[in-house]
């Protein structure tokens, strides 16, 4: 799994792109990635809308992205979690805790309300 960054209104945007887990297998690599791209200097929306499975090992890089933009004073929305994505979060609750958008749009949208 790779991580593609951009940038819109202000907004680090990361795609996951390739594999369609976030597991045990890709979760190490892919916060790594990750954090190397989270600055402080932007929120941070994440793409999910690619991953068809999460475990607890990809929860984690969720959490981790939540937390280390939080640290720096910044805001995290997740964007387009599929439906099997969305019912683990729900399951556990997660959802109450991250901020969860449609699709990336919206994310960005909501973040510059935010802002305002």
């Amino acid at each position: 799994m790779k991580v593609r960054e951009d940038r819109k209104d202000g907004v680090l945007l990361l795609y996951l792109e390739g594999d369609e887990c976030l597991d045990c297998s890709t979760a190490a690599d892919v916060r790594t990635m990750i954090l190397e791209k989270i600055d402080g200097n932007s929120d941070v929306v994440m793409d999910l809308s690619r991953v068809q499975f999460v475990d607890s090992a990809g929860l984690g890089v969720l959490i981790t992205v939540y937390k280390a933009t939080r640290r720096k004073g910044r805001q995290a929305r997740f964007a387009g979690a599929r439906p099997e994505v969305h019912h683990i979060m729900e399951v556990i609750h997660l959802n109450r805790i991250l901020e969860m958008s449609p699709n990336v749009a919206t994310a960005v949208r909501e973040l510059g309300e935010l802002q305002a």
